[in-house]
C-alpha cells in the first residue's frame, strides 16, 4: 500500500457529487424538498462557470414560508457547501410550481444573502476554533492510504445522510439566528 495515496481533482469532484446526489437529495425529498422550479436553477448539471455542480431544492410550508437549500460542489475544493435560507412570500403561494416562471436569482442576491446560513459552519454557538477542530464538516478529510481515503468518504456519506434527514434541526437554528425576508414571487424584498 502506498504511503501517500493520491486522487485526482476530477475524481474527488465526482465522489462528492455522487454522495450529495445519492444520499443528500433523497433525504431532503423525504422531508418535502423538491427541485427548484425557477428558470435559473441548476440541478446537478456540470457548470463550467464554477467548475463543478450546484443544486437548488425548495419547500413551501403550511405557514407560507419558502425554504431554499443550495449546494455547491466545486473542483479543487474538498467541501460540499450547503446553504439554507428562508423567505416569506408577500402573496400566499398555493404550490411551489407557482415559481416556475420566476427568475430565482434574486433570492440569492443582497440583501437576501445576509440571511443565508451555511450548514455545519454558520450555525454553531461558541468559539470557532472549537468547532473547526472537533466537529464534523462536509468535506473529505485528510488521508494517506486508500483505506483511510475510503474511511473519509464513508464519514462524509453518513454525515450528509444524517444531516439531510434531520434538516429541521438546521431550520430551527436558522430561525434562532434570522427572520425571513418578505419577498414577492421573483425574490425582490418588500
Amino acid at each position: 500500500m502506498p504511503a501517500n495515496y493520491k486522487t485526482s481533482e476530477k475524481e474527488l469532484l465526482a465522489i462528492r457529487n455522487t454522495i450529495f446526489k445519492d444520499y443528500g437529495i433523497p433525504e431532503l425529498e423525504k422531508n418535502g424538498y423538491v427541485k427548484s422550479p425557477s428558470k435559473t436553477s441548476w440541478f446537478g448539471e456540470y457548470d463550467a462557470g464554477i467548475g463543478g455542480y450546484s443544486y437548488e431544492l425548495c419547500k413551501l410550508t403550511n405557514q407560507n414560508k419558502l425554504h431554499i437549500i443550495t449546494a455547491s460542489i466545486v473542483k479543487g475544493d474538498k467541501w460540499i457547501k450547503i446553504y439554507l435560507n428562508i423567505f416569506e412570500p408577500h402573496q400566499r403561494l398555493n404550490s411551489i410550481s407557482e415559481l416556475q416562471d420566476c427568475d430565482g436569482i434574486n433570492f440569492h442576491l443582497p440583501p437576501h444573502n445576509l440571511t443565508q446560513m451555511r450548514l455545519r459552519n454558520d450555525d454553531y454557538k461558541g468559539p470557532p476554533l472549537f468547532y473547526m477542530l472537533f466537529l464534523p464538516e462536509y468535506k473529505i478529510g485528510s488521508y494517506k492510504t486508500q483505506s483511510s481515503f475510503e474511511k473519509q468518504i464513508n464519514k462524509l456519506r453518513e454525515l450528509i445522510k444524517k444531516d439531510m434527514s434531520n434538516i429541521n434541526s438546521f431550520v430551527k437554528r436558522w430561525h434562532e439566528l434570522y427572520k425571513p425576508n418578505i419577498t414577492d414571487r421573483e425574490g425582490n424584498q418588500i
